[in-house]
């Protein structure tokens, strides 16, 4: 994927009208070749709404990677999948991001204690991460084609401030990364709470080790259903989709990799997790209570022509290991999750995951 800048002869009428600051002209100055354009936010780019003519349920399949949508899915993985994919691309109105670089980080798993194994599944404890993982060594998730998807219900903090000067923090999020490698690469929304000035909620994205970049116009409410995917488009690229199907407003943007790093695809994931805060200290969690997921899906694509193979946190390639993953700060449980599946659905119905809080402050 290039990155076009507008040249000084598009630009020029909204010079000479005042009107440059205004993001929606050069949403309107992109060349047909590609439908991103630079950000604020060196290696983040955008994807603005695509043109009136283009319709995702008759494009070519490289067409939904030149405007920033997740590629088609196979109908090998389901009719459900299909129908998915064509209400989310349908049902949209894409909106030219605004960035914001934080001092949080969405890290790697840390202090991983395994707890047992059964039928495949490992159950462990882990510092800032709740949910399931999929470990691959062969480095699948990397290839194009690959895809981690998901959508939840925002939280709402339950739980009262003892001190005006107490902060929790809580994100959501899927990726890419992260379980045995050094990066991760991962979209999600945060329920944060300051028992001074409340409770705040965002959507953000990251490619650690770099930290968090807010999409601060991309409202974000508790109860809004959100969707959010991280996939690798067909030229390699990496793209990130947050999507609020309650105010029907969306962000995609496409990132390259942070100074010495490169995408591993060992692994995807499904999580809630506890930040770092200055890429130092574990934040509290918020107490959110409960935090339902639903349409839980990773896949890859080996091969075109061919069949995609899914990873689910209920069913893997046999190469793979699933991790269900509780969060521990060492003497207590401060969260965890359960699934829910519908066993011996032919193809296999997409999981359910309800994540839960159980913080002792």
């Amino acid at each position: 994927m290039s990155l076009q800048r507008p040249t000084l002869l598009v630009l020029l009428p909204a010079l000479l009208v005042g009107s440059l600051a205004d993001r929606s002209i050069l949403a309107q100055t992109q060349t047909e070749a590609s439908a991103a354009l630079e950000t604020e936010i060196p290696g983040v780019a955008a994807f603005t709404r695509p043109p009136a003519s283009f319709n995702p349920l008759t494009a070519t399949d490289a067409e939904p990677d030149r405007y920033g949508f997740p590629q088609r899915p196979s109908r090998d993985l389901g009719a459900d999948v299909l129908a998915r994919w064509e209400r989310r691309v349908m049902s949209q109105t894409r909106i030219v991001p605004q960035l914001k670089q934080t001092n949080t980080f969405h890290a790697p798993i840390r202090s991983l204690k395994q707890i047992k194994a059964s039928g495949g599944t490992i159950e462990a404890n882990s510092e800032n991460w709740s949910g399931y993982a999929i470990v691959d060594p062969s480095n699948p998730f990397a290839k194009p084609g690959s895809q981690v998807e998901a959508q939840y219900i925002v939280p709402k903090p339950v739980s009262g401030c003892e001190s005006g000067s107490e902060t929790y923090s809580s994100a959501n999020w899927v990726g890419i990364d992260g379980a045995f490698s050094n990066d991760v690469l991962q979209a999600g929304t945060e329920t944060d709470l300051d028992c001074a000035a409340g409770a705040s909620y965002y959507a953000w994205i990251e490619w650690y080790p770099n930290s968090e970049i807010r999409v601060t116009n991309l409202a974000v409410s508790p109860g809004d259903l959100i969707s959010v995917s991280v996939f690798i488009a067909a030229d390699a690229s990496k793209h990130l989709s947050i999507e609020n199907l309650t105010t029907r407003k969306s962000v995609s943007l496409a990132m390259t990799p942070p100074r010495g790093t490169e995408l591993v695809g060992n692994s995807i994931e499904w999580i809630v997790e506890r930040p770092t805060i200055n890429n130092a200290a574990l934040s509290k969690l918020t107490n959110y209570l409960l935090n339902p997921w639903t349409d839980i899906g990773g896949m890859t694509w080996p091969s075109r022509p061919g069949a995609p193979v899914a990873y689910l946190p209920n069913a893997a390639p046999a190469a793979a290991t699933i991790y269900r993953l509780w969060m521990s700060d060492g003497t207590n449980q401060l969260g965890g999750v359960q699934l829910f599946s519908v066993d011996g659905a032919i193809p296999k119905a997409a999981p359910s995951l309800w994540f839960f809080a159980t913080t002792p402050y």
